[in-house]
């Protein structure tokens, strides 16, 4: 097949920097086009501005409190882009497009150093078009970047084995492969580390590639994913011990085995995900089921890589409950290797008008989907802030009732966490799984924050009476709020929409005279709980 392809690409071959540049613009060109995504851009993006805010660049922080369900490397890429390209969709969502972008360069090179340049160019366009890929490449939370880490690691490690076995140099390679393998764990956490491990030896072992296998464990490589990996996660269970339990344990061990989360999806969930997903190119993959098609010459076994590293990802998420559309996206890049080794031929051969029908789709599809997406804000408080922003000051006081909207201090940009008014006191948040319980393990770790930002709703009148004169609050609920809270008694809303209601309440005298009089003198003065 490489012969066959050579002349074709030593005459119309582009330079590999124009590939990755247009694959950067594909990618890019829509990501500022719509409000963020509720719950998870909201919730990720906002606590990487709050590590901003409040100079907590180690400490994730969800409404002022640490929040450990995730490692820091989106949050430490996404404070870097605020800190470049300002506090905005686009900004939140790069650390996922420069993941994206990536896999694709690393999938680009690895294809076009062991097959050829042609057979590069076809695994790039058609990984770059999946649907699911395109659109993971545009939503601000730790899947594409997870993804991206377990696949530039996966090309690594096999880069590593087949330069050993060549006797071509792989020092370098095998050190990079540990850094690959870290970065992984600091963007998902373990998996990071398990995924590619079981794909890479599953692999070795196959080839009876030992000398492979001493390659990828060298000691330097060893040192080098300690290096990268560990000091974080030390950190954090020295300034707040109970971390390792609570991120390894539970985060990482009992949430996968247990039954109970949100999301729970039949055993089988994934097959229909990634063919559908992945149209119109899965068409292409139904060659791959041809026992034809494996009895073809493969001298390195990257088909086997390509088939095992799909397998270990489906079965792998497919083993618990709990499961996301997001978690399988490491199955695409090899998927697209796979299905590129029948298009590249085809192209070559002349019979281009699939891969021009599948191109044309796949971009439909794309931008139809970012289009749906930015007709639906579902519940952003982007919209209303925007109507509001004239108004609202960073030194305004929020309060959210009842819910969290995870991007409310993102489109706010206000200087304090946000108020969540709700019963804390019930026996049952922390048995389910939901944002509550998201705040109420939060507060475990810092429980002077989590008095100060989660309140009752007997809490309200007396912290808005203790308030300085002159203050604002916003207070976020629903229309029906208005007939729960007395605060909100008479009070005209601000704005209002389908799924938000916005109050704004100025502490005036008469706002004292409507709401203090009857309270004890002492609560009119009380100040607020102290910041931490």
């Amino acid at each position: 097949m490489t012969a066959s392809l050579a002349p074709t690409t030593r005459r119309s071959a582009l330079p590999g920097w124009l590939v990755l540049a247009v694959l950067a613009l594909w990618l890019g060109a829509l990501a500022w086009a719509r409000w963020l995504t509720l719950p998870d851009e909201g919730r990720y993006a906002g606590v990487a501005w709050e590590m901003l805010r409040s100079n907590s660049p180690m400490v994730p922080l969800l409404d002022g409190m640490p929040y450990f369900h995730k490692p820091p490397l989106y949050y430490w890429l996404a404070q870097i882009s605020y800190a470049l390209f300002g506090v905005n969709e686009f900004s939140a969502r790069l650390p996922s497009l420069l993941g994206a972008w990536s896999a694709g360069a690393g999938l680009y090179a690895f294809v076009s150093r062991y097959r050829d340049a042609a057979q590069g160019r076809w695994a790039l366009v058609i990984l770059g078009l999946m649907p699911l890929f395109f659109g993971a490449a545009q939503f601000a939370n730790m899947d594409m970047l997870v993804a991206s880490m377990i696949t530039l690691c996966v090309l690594a490690a096999a880069d590593t084995a087949l330069r050993r076995a060549a006797g071509q140099p792989f020092r370098a390679m095998s050190v990079a492969t540990g850094v690959l393998a870290a970065l992984a764990v600091l963007a998902k956490g373990l998996i990071g580390l398990a995924l590619p491990g079981a794909i890479v030896l599953a692999w070795l072992l196959l080839r009876r590639d030992w000398p492979g296998v001493r390659a990828l464990l060298w000691v330097p490589a060893l040192l080098a994913f300690a290096a990268v990996a560990v000091p974080w996660f030390w950190l954090m269970e020295l300034r707040y011990p109970g971390f390792y339990q609570y991120f390894f344990v539970y985060q990482q061990f009992e949430r996968f085995s247990q039954g109970g989360f949100n999301n729970a999806q039949p055993l089988w969930f994934y097959l229909p995900i990634v063919a559908g997903l992945s149209l119109p190119w899965s068409i292409w993959g139904v060659s791959l089921f041809k026992p034809a098609y494996w009895r073809e010459s493969d001298p390195q076994g990257l088909r086997r890589l390509m088939a095992i590293w799909m397998a270990v990802v489906i079965v792998f998420f497919s083993i618990p409950h709990s499961k996301l559309i997001g978690y399988v996206l490491p199955v695409f890049p090899p998927l697209a290797f796979l299905i590129s080794e029948r298009v590249a031929p085809a192209w070559a051969a002349g019979k281009r008008r699939g891969a021009w029908i599948g191109a044309g789709v796949s971009v439909v599809i794309c931008l139809a989907a970012i289009i749906v997406a930015a007709t639906n804000p579902r519940g952003s408080a982007g919209p209303l802030t925007a109507e509001l922003r004239q108004e609202m000051q960073p030194q305004d006081i929020h309060m959210a009732l009842h819910v969290l909207p995870f991007d409310l201090g993102f489109y706010t940009q206000a200087r304090e966490p946000a108020w969540i008014v709700d019963d804390w006191s019930n026996p049952e948040i922390p048995t389910r799984d939901n944002w509550r319980k998201e705040l109420y393990d939060a507060a475990q770790f810092d429980p002077v924050m989590g008095k100060r930002v989660l309140i009752g709703a007997d809490d309200m009148p007396v912290r808005m009476c203790g308030a300085a004169e002159g203050s604002r609050f916003w207070i976020w609920g629903r229309d029906d709020d208005a007939g729960r809270y007395a605060v909100l008694n008479g009070v005209t809303p601000r704005l209002s929409s389908d799924k938000r209601t916005i109050w704004r309440i100025d502490i005036d005298a008469a706002f004292r005279q409507r709401m203090c009089a009857g309270l004890p003198a002492a609560s009119q003065a009380t100040p607020l709980p102290p910041k931490p």
